[in-house]
């Protein structure tokens, strides 16, 4: 199981406050069958500022206190999209060694010039993925919508807490339309270690439940491992099934 969006990164945002926080949480993490953390601080967000060289010093003084853990842990940030953001962020806030970096915008509108924004940082030969989309209001109000970030090479990542109905029905009810009609790239736990359970695992299992095993390996296994690989990971990857036609017009179909 691979974890792209946490704020476990201690001191850095409203995430972890303490290495000590950070080291249990691993521990936990690990328990559940984690085996790669990517470690994603807010960077430019409206409400916390975090630097790219404070996320480097942080990385580092947790990666020293790992070292006898099981576990890899990956440098990123979670994005905040505002005009220019692309000439401020740097291959040091991508996830990893990749060209895959985590994006976010406002919950209640998408910041101005958004789809600007990514096209900018597509043609720079960044991968963004989207993070929570489930959330924002305009994809709630019309989950088609989010298709559109597809075709714009954007992916999207759903939010563990979504699935299982922590944020409210409404985004539950639409994280389950992204994740069945095939918009939906990563599933991650947007961990701020508020609490002790880690509920990866179980939104996992309610995807496993209601969908398949193969929906819960792309979203937690296969795609990650591609985007910490730099692999390419495909926007449209549900085949959408022909219509078969009955009585009558099958006959006709069945001669042609």
């Amino acid at each position: 199981m691979i974890d792209i969006h946490t704020h476990i990164l201690h001191n850095c945002d409203d995430g972890s406050d303490s290495l000590e926080l950070s080291l249990k949480q691993i521990s936990n993490m690990i328990d559940k069958g984690v085996t790669d953390i990517v470690l994603t601080p807010h960077y430019m967000n409206s409400y916390v500022q975090t630097d790219a060289i404070i996320i480097d010093k942080q990385f580092k003084e947790l990666q020293n206190a790992t070292t006898d853990l099981n576990i890899n842990l990956h440098k990123a940030g979670e994005i905040f999209l505002t005009p220019g953001v692309d000439e401020k962020i740097s291959k040091n806030l991508c996830i990893g060694d990749s060209s895959y970096i985590l994006v976010e915008t406002n919950m209640g509108e998408f910041t101005p010039d958004i789809y600007e924004t990514l096209f900018l940082l597509v043609r720079k030969g960044y991968k963004p993925i989207l993070a929570h989309p489930e959330r924002y209001n305009y994809i709630m109000n019309d989950p088609e919508m989010a298709e559109d970030f597809l075709h714009r090479n954007v992916y999207l990542q759903i939010n563990a807490g979504s699935i299982l109905g922590l944020y409210g029905s409404k985004v539950a009810k639409t994280a389950w339309y992204l994740i069945n009609h095939g918009f939906a790239h990563f599933i991650a736990s947007d961990n701020h270690c508020k609490v002790d359970e880690y509920i990866l695992p179980v939104a996992l299992e309610a995807i496993r439940d209601n969908i398949d095993d193969y929906t819960v390996n792309l979203l937690s296994e296969v795609n990650p491992k591609k985007m910490l690989n730099n692999e390419k990971i495909k926007y449209f990857y549900l085949e959408k099934q022909p219509i078969v036609k009955s009585g009558f017009f099958k006959k006709i179909l069945n001669k042609l």
